[in-house]
């Protein structure tokens, strides 16, 4: 296989919100867990990028994390 599997958890934000609020009545916004099992495209001391498919040609589903984000990286053995 070309391109290793990997599995990754990464913080991520977590959304905005779409109306005025009461800063005496909001709620603190923390960072997400996020999980993600791909192809790894490339790696650089900064970021990663996976793929959720590839093929010969093509790539579909690809996501760029930064490494500052990513809580745990490990390759998938097949």
């Amino acid at each position: 296989m070309k391109w290793k599997m990997v599995y990754i958890e990464w913080l991520d934000s977590k959304g905005i919100t779409a109306a005025w609020e009461s800063l005496d009545e909001i709620e603190p916004l923390q960072p997400i867990l996020c999980y993600t099992i791909g192809f790894l495209l490339e790696e650089t001391e900064t970021f990663k990028t996976v793929a959720q498919s590839v093929s010969e040609s093509q790539v579909l589903g690809r996501t760029t994390i930064p490494c500052c984000s990513i809580q745990n990286f490990r390759e998938i053995i097949l």
